[in-house]
């Protein structure tokens, strides 16, 4: 007969538990016909002889379809063992190379790290060094203001030094010219006081 059971047991513990129950209630029966037996009389009627015999056929037919029944489900089971073996095996080598390509991944975002550190050290120094080229340009553009400041007024001065040179040399021509002009008029004078004298 079979047995009810959690549908949580694997089906291979079922078929084992019904096997179970056919084996005592076979030997449950024999124990009453070999109780019926050992009577005074040794007589069995009919009726219950044919009984006994229906119920022992019906037992060894379910304890055909339980055997069938467990090497299905042993079948079954090896099946699902060798899948699952399969499955593991697979899972072996995906895992070695998840592993593989990790190590690949974790080597080259190592390198790609130290690769960025080294370019960040070049970009500071570049930095610094630029602070420090920023600094000379805006000194040297300070004294290039205050030399062209300084320039502009040398310019000035000179112009002034040129003008007062042009003024000087005008002065200088006007007292020449009228200096000459005193001297072409004295001897212009004291020729003519000569010319007087000779007469």
């Amino acid at each position: 007969m079979e047995s009810r059971s959690d549908e949580s047991e694997p089906s291979y513990m079922v078929v084992n538990k019904q096997l179970q129950d056919v084996i005592r209630f076979q030997h449950t029966v024999i124990a009453r016909l070999k109780a019926k037996m050992s009577r005074s009389d040794n007589r069995v009627s009919r009726e219950e002889y044919e009984k006994l015999a229906r119920e022992l056929e019906e037992e060894k037919l379910e304890h055909i379809r339980t055997k069938a029944k467990l090497a299905s489900e042993s079948e079954k089971l090896q099946f699902a063992l060798g899948e699952i073996d399969i499955l593991n095996k697979q899972i072996q080598r995906e895992k070695v190379t998840f592993e593989n390509a990790y190590g690949q991944v974790k080597s080259r975002a190592l390198e790609e790290n130290q690769e960025k550190k080294e370019i960040q050290t070049k970009y500071q120094a570049m930095e610094e060094l630029c602070s420090k080229q920023d600094d000379i340009l805006t000194t040297k553009d300070a004294k290039i203001k205050e030399l062209k400041c300084r320039l502009v007024h040398q310019k000035q001065i000179h112009q002034q030094q040129l003008s007062d040179l042009d003024i000087h040399r005008q002065q200088e021509q006007y007292i020449n010219y009228n200096t000459q002009k005193t001297q072409e008029k004295s001897t212009t004078k004291r020729t003519r006081q000569k010319r007087v004298s000779f007469r």
